[in-house]
């Protein structure tokens, strides 16, 4: 047999073994470990069951519903340190990131930390602040934010690290200072240019000038009373004028707000009010001419709600028309607070 001869022989004898039908079982030896840990299997959990365990500690709050919301804050610390990089954003932007900001305005988390909080805490501290770690450093962050009360934690440079999902929680939370709409500085330019509409101002009282009193607590706390008293003697003149001044100030702030900033104004008290005056049906109340003329100029305009200007421009205009009158085609898409503020005009 010459050399070409059996060179083809023997390749296509290899080759004929080769099934390229069925496939063939190959048995590999496993090796003597694969790195994985031992340690208890996880429990099954759900987002449900655990809002109900921190809503439970604040309307009901016992020793059994206080130990029930440390465990479920402890599962949902764990889960972040567990979600892959890169769902983290999809992930937050749903129920579960609902489910950390429940948290995140409870009462867990002014309540002290128990030995083997404290421990857990420390140990999220201690991976954020190394160099190492810095891959998993929003993991660490969603872990950690729930052990730590408002304005105890804080990372380097925020605005240009964290990713915009989570920027408006971590400043609203850990840095107040910093959650302030930057649009609010200045009436926001180009309004009328995006929806093609000329808008009088509502009131004199504009940009950073009306957004330093929903940062005094001493002087956001007589407006919510004023509310209150409304709710009290809905026919008080004196309140009337006091809240329409209020609501005008309230609903420029949406008109001027830069779009990007919305969400972050809503998580602010100009949102918390916002939210308290429609509920106690001052929508519905016109305090003299200068109001007939806002709500006028306000209903008379179309705009459409996929368009982050007609969002700020739905917010000023329902504070301006009575509860229920409202109507919105389809809700699909709308970001949660603008959702959370329709809903409470068409009656909950």
């Amino acid at each position: 047999m010459g050399l070409r001869s059996w060179i083809s022989s023997r390749f296509t004898s290899d080759l004929s073994r080769v099934d390229l039908v069925e496939p063939v079982g190959v048995s590999v030896q496993p090796p003597d470990r694969a790195g994985i840990a031992s340690m208890p299997l996880p429990r099954p959990w759900s987002v449900a069951r655990l809002r109900v365990l921190f809503e439970a500690l604040e309307h009901q709050p016992s020793v059994a519903s206080d130990q029930a919301a440390r465990l479920a804050r402890h599962q949902l610390s764990c889960f972040w340190l567990s979600v892959p990089v890169d769902e983290l954003g999809p992930l937050y932007d749903g129920p579960l990131g609902d489910l950390q900001r429940l948290q995140l305005k409870g009462p867990l988390v002014q309540l002290q930390l128990a030995v083997d909080e404290r421990r857990w805490r420390d140990r999220l501290l201690k991976r954020i602040e190394d160099p190492a770690c810095a891959a998993e450093r929003i993991n660490l962050l969603l872990a950690l934010m729930p052990y730590t009360q408002p304005r105890k934690l804080s990372v380097a440079d925020p605005l240009s690290t964290l990713p915009d999902w989570l920027l408006n929680d971590y400043c609203v939370y850990c840095e107040p200072d910093l959650a302030a709409p930057v649009g609010l500085l200045e009436p926001a330019a180009g309004f009328e240019d995006d929806l093609n509409v000329s808008l009088t101002p509502l009131t004199d009282r504009r940009g950073e000038a009306a957004m330093a009193l929903f940062r005094d607590q001493q002087a956001v706390a007589p407006m919510q009373q004023l509310i209150d008293q409304f709710i009290a003697d809905p026919a008080d003149a004196l309140v009337h004028a006091e809240l329409a001044g209020l609501r005008r100030v309230l609903a420029q702030l949406w008109l001027d707000v830069e779009p990007v900033q919305l969400q972050t104004l809503s998580d602010t008290p100009v949102g918390e009010l916002t939210l308290a005056l429609i509920r106690a049906g001052f929508s519905a109340v016109l305090d003299g001419q200068v109001d007939v003329e806002a709500r006028e100029q306000l209903v008379s305009q179309s705009f459409d709600l996929s368009s982050p200007r007609g969002c700020g421009l739905a917010v000023a205009a329902v504070l301006f028309v009575p509860p229920g009158t409202v109507q919105v085609e389809s809700v699909e898409g709308l970001p949660p607070w603008l959702l959370e503020i329709l809903r409470q005009h068409m009656g909950g």
